[in-house]
């Protein structure tokens, strides 16, 4: 890989996490909010749905950090 390509991908990459940054930064203009933790309806079927995106032997596995 020569030099260019892999500055290339290092902005490429500072740049995603600088978008990042700003959607977690409550003094930027582009912050939409976070909500920690499980924000769903909280009935059965939900928590049952929940239970089973987190359960690797589950078709509905989903894997950490996904949602």
């Amino acid at each position: 890989m020569s030099s260019t390509q892999g500055s290339s991908s290092t902005a490429a990459d500072s740049a995603a996490n600088d978008n990042k940054s700003n959607q977690c930064n409550s003094n930027n203009a582009e912050y939409a909010g976070h909500q920690s933790g499980y924000t769903g309806t909280g009935d059965q079927a939900d928590l049952g749905n929940h239970a089973n995106q987190l359960n690797p032997n589950n078709t509905n596995y989903q894997g950490s950090g996904s949602k």
